[in-house]
């Protein structure tokens, strides 16, 4: 009888921290349900999803995970980024700082009023391939 009880609150003991387990990790390597993209989720160098449709008019939001990641847009800043022809760069970080980074747990967002393809890189890991687009589609066409 010793032997069942001890089973029986072996397991209730488990499944309790099983459940304390799952909800302390819901929050883990996520900023919160709003992002679109995460930037370096699980601490892997890249963006996910790394494409990404949308429509004019729509704000894209990106969520930090993990730290030492930017969102850079940006064609001054690397070689990488390009945007559509008359369109204005954007970058989650200030004026002439491409390697500032955006703390774990934040967002950033930028709005897309152009259609056209958006390539944007992580400034400090660019040369490990951590890029990522963004599809911008007119609805009227």
């Amino acid at each position: 009888m010793e032997s069942r009880r001890y089973a029986l609150r072996t397991i209730a003991v488990a499944a309790l921290g099983g459940i304390a387990g799952c909800q302390g990790l819901a929050g883990q390597g996520s900023t919160n349900d709003e992002v679109d993209i995460r930037a370096g989720p699980r601490g892997h160098l890249e963006y996910d999803p790394e494409e990404l449709t949308v429509s004019v008019g729509d704000t894209v939001v990106w969520g930090f995970p993990s730290e030492n990641h930017n969102v850079c847009c940006v064609p001054a800043d690397s070689d990488l980024a390009d945007l559509p022809a008359g369109t204005e760069p954007f970058a989650s970080y200030g004026d002439g700082e491409p390697l500032e980074t955006v703390e774990s747990g934040e967002t950033y967002e930028h709005t897309f009023d152009v259609p056209g393809t958006y390539v944007y890189v992580c400034t400090p890991h660019e040369g490990a391939g951590m890029t990522g687009t963004v599809e911008v589609r007119d609805p009227a066409e």
